[in-house]
């Protein structure tokens, strides 16, 4: 079976991490630096910027990280 090629996007918020949208878009934290920004709540009073990886057949769902008090700026 062949590679499935990994496309990242960029999503945006000042609340707690929806952890939720993780599965919902089968995606996971590109490095370990966004790993370590989900779990980073002493910082969410500001905004965070978190890549996230995901297989090229998967668009992330901007309505689900909306209403979750995020956005995808990437």
């Amino acid at each position: 079976m062949p590679n499935p090629i990994i496309k990242k996007f960029v999503v945006e918020g000042s609340t707690a991490f929806p952890v939720a949208m993780l599965n919902t878009d089968q995606c996971w934290p590109a490095r370990a630096a966004d790993a370590a920004a989900i779990a980073d709540h002493a910082s969410d009073a500001d905004a965070r910027k978190i890549i996230l990886a995901t297989a090229a057949k998967y668009a992330p769902n901007r309505q689900g990280w909306i209403a979750a008090g995020w956005r995808v700026i990437d």
